[in-house]
């Protein structure tokens, strides 16, 4: 597949308060420990377009969505279009999103035959990981990018990357499906609301910390996911609706086990077959020590919930630990109460006291337990759920997209990696897996693990 920029340019928002032109707004404590990396999703539309060149789809199409595209960048979120500066605060200077159009050689159909990591990338406007200083990555990169790819034969694939310091899951779909219902045509959605309020709250809740400047100590608690001068396996399982009642059907006879929510219940499914591949890995090893944790959002946490159009990283980890000696197999209804006891631990008494200025202490207090977690090098796993996001809805005008993907930098360093979402059909789960190549290896061809994930099914245009 070869794809070729055709277009470059910046779009800026169509317009927001003058009053606060150049005011600058500080990063909350959650913002300042988000990583300054981009989380990146590529949308495929079905077209009827087979009569047009690819590019005069690209041209035809474009102007409606860069239209649409900047006047989402105003009202409520026009501080994503601003400047993020010294980890320490936003700039609403209105520099806007970079946006481009590709066409593309090659069908959409092939791409989406057991879809790759690597030809995801390509429809990216990022789409390999530049290593840069913070500094450097502050002036240059925006926090919204956006690539228009057109292929050969119809159909089209909207790639987006979201700068994860001031954008988390729920911001990430906020924005989108306010920038769908204004390339819909929906008037509501337009008009939006003063979204000064939206970001203050949660930077309020959680004040910065000039301490957090530069590379803080407490950014180590990133480490274990990070495989520099390793082969790094990035693939796709697939858990169909009735998979996963058939898992919950076989859970649910074992005594004192919670009756989970699939995303539960997945998470714990490969957290199993995670430590077995990593066991198998070290020759046989009995003995198991494990840490996972899993993003949590904090809005619906908290007493009263702020609104799901709080803007920031409002969000924290759930950490739950395996430790076992026996030589017995993992067990699955184990897994799950540990996963439900790290969730339950957020709660709003948690969350209270991370607030205000002496919450940064239970902030450094959690960062000084994954420290000493980590110390014994334990099989460290992240995991993080975009299920009930409503992505599958996201409607420029062209319908509802055929696929919805995750996707990321085709060097990208990450390991021990999962990232869930809902599949086609939305009763269903699709798990992108980043590990070690020898596990994932083994992952991938352990039957067991098979009996309930497909490997990387094609996606079939309706």
């Amino acid at each position: 597949m070869e794809v070729e920029i055709i277009s470059s340019e910046t779009i800026k928002p169509s317009s927001f308060p003058q009053s606060l032109h150049l005011k600058s707004f500080k990063l909350s404590v959650l913002d300042q420990l988000s990583p300054f990396t981009y989380t990146s999703l590529v949308f495929f539309y079905t077209l009827n377009n087979e009569e047009l060149s690819n590019e005069d789809t690209a041209l035809h199409l474009s102007q409606p969505l860069k239209t649409s595209l900047s006047k989402a960048l105003s009202a409520d979120f026009y501080l994503l279009a601003g400047t993020i500066k010294h980890n320490k605060q936003i700039l609403a200077n209105g520099v806007g999103a970079l946006y481009q159009v590709a066409r593309v050689q090659g069908a959409m159909s092939k791409v989406l035959n057991q879809p790759s990591f690597e030809s995801l990338s390509q429809l990216l406007p990022f789409r390999s990981l530049q290593i840069m200083s913070s500094s450097t990555k502050e002036a240059i990169y925006p926090q919204v990018a956006v690539q228009l790819n057109a292929f050969n034969g119809g159909g089209v694939a909207v790639g987006v990357c979201f700068l994860h310091k001031i954008i988390d899951g729920t911001t990430l779909s906020g924005f989108l499906r306010r920038w769908a219902a204004v390339a819909g045509g929906s008037a509501a959605e337009e008009k939006g609301g003063e979204g000064v309020a939206e970001y203050t709250v949660g930077a309020e809740a959680f004040p910065g910390r000039d301490s957090l400047l530069g590379n803080s100590w407490l950014s180590k608690g990133y480490s274990p996911f990070v495989g520099e001068g390793i082969r790094i396996k990035r693939r796709r399982f697939v858990f169909e609706g009735d998979a996963i009642l058939e898992l919950k059907e076989e859970l649910m006879k074992w005594k004192d086990v919670r009756n989970p929510t699939s995303v539960e219940l997945v998470t714990a499914f490969i957290w199993k077959y995670l430590m077995i591949a990593a066991r198998k890995r070290s020759s046989g090893s009995q003995q198991i020590s494990s840490v996972l944790t899993h993003a949590v959002d904090l809005r619906r946490r908290m007493a009263p919930p702020l609104p799901p159009t709080s803007m920031g990283n409002i969000l924290w980890s759930a950490v739950a630990h395996y430790d076992s000696t026996d030589d017995v197999e993992i067990e699955l209804s184990k897994l799950v109460n540990l996963l439900w006891e790290s969730f339950t631990e957020i709660d709003n008494k948690f969350i209270q006291e991370m607030e205000g200025e002496e919450g940064f202490q239970t902030i450094s207090k959690w960062f000084m337990r994954m420290q000493e977690l980590y110390s014994s090098k334990p099989y460290a796993y992240g995991f993080t759920s975009w299920r009930n996001m409503g992505l599958n809805d996201i409607d420029f005008g062209w319908g509802r997209p055929s696929w919805v993907s995750f996707a990321g930098p085709e060097n990208s360093v990450l390991k021990n990696i999962v990232v869930l979402k809902e599949d086609n059909l939305g009763d269903g789960i699709e798990a992108w897996i980043m590990l070690d190549e020898d596990e994932m290896n083994i992952l991938e061809n352990d039957q067991q693990f098979l009996a309930f994930a497909s490997y990387n099914p094609t996606i079939y245009l309706g």
